[in-house]
């Protein structure tokens, strides 16, 4: 039996107001994706987007990043913030995974660079392929993002892009990975992001690609958030959040 476990998951953005009653909000979404390939987690949320308090480090076992509309070179007092926690996970050897933003904000964190992308916006399910045992040489997953990371943090090893997106899933040298689509979305969601951004936001053929792309490409969510599950329960081990005063160390 796999040993319980707290999980954060720490709400960068919000679902769009019109949106959220139907689809829940993106810590919610995170929840549903990965609660039945890793059902032994508990499950908090944190909102630095909308002003709450990070946690100290040592409160979970783990921590999972949204995604957000913001972009991480904006620098918002709260982005700030997130980094320096970031980095302080590192050193304390705390494991994150990082989704979209999350993703792009680690990177900054860890010493790459994030910009907005010179292909434009990609919207839709899209084609990924990987270098690593770890998942299948090829999977879909779903995308909704303009922003992307162009510098590759030292310790980090790209394990998987696409052809809009080639540097779309990174391992760390320390208890961190990342991607920058959005495991936790599901088609009726970003369809209903394609047509609500359609003309203003998105122009108009990037979403009608994007509606064309949900109806022909099969995207198998289950796949990362086995992967996600496994990383979280061999790296969660390595850090004990009851040692003395508080503190945590690395076994």
């Amino acid at each position: 039996m796999n040993k319980p476990m707290k999980i954060c998951v720490i709400e960068n953005g919000r679902t769009p107001d019109d949106l959220i009653g139907e689809y829940g909000s993106y810590p919610e979404m995170i929840k549903r994706w990965i609660e039945s390939a890793l059902p032994e987690a508990s499950f908090t949320f944190v909102s630095p987007v909308t002003g709450e308090n990070l946690p100290m480090p040592y409160e979970y076992d783990g921590y999972i990043l949204s995604g957000s509309k913001f972009s991480t070179y904006e620098r918002a007092p709260w982005m700030l913030a997130l980094i320096a926690f970031l980095q302080q996970l590192r050193t304390e050897k705390i494991p994150v995974f990082g989704i979209c933003f999350g993703h792009q904000i680690m990177a900054d964190a860890y010493g790459g660079l994030t910009e907005k992308n010179s292909r434009g916006w990609g919207v839709g399910a899209q084609l990924y392929e990987y270098d690593t045992d770890q998942l299948p040489a090829q999977s879909s997953s779903y995308i909704f993002h303009q922003d992307q990371v162009t510098k590759i943090p030292p310790e980090a090893t790209v394990i998987g892009g696409s052809i809009h997106c080639p540097n779309g899933a990174f391992e760390y040298d320390f208890p961190a990975c990342s991607v920058q689509y959005h495991p936790e979305f599901n088609a009726a969601y970003i369809a209903a992001l394609a047509k609500k951004f359609r003309g203003n936001l998105l122009p108009d053929s990037v979403s009608a690609c994007a509606l064309s792309s949900i109806e022909r490409l099969k995207v198998e969510p289950d796949v990362i958030a086995e992967w996600v599950a496994k990383f979280f329960r061999s790296r969660v081990k390595q850090v004990n959040r009851y040692a003395s005063l508080g503190e945590p160390y690395a076994s």
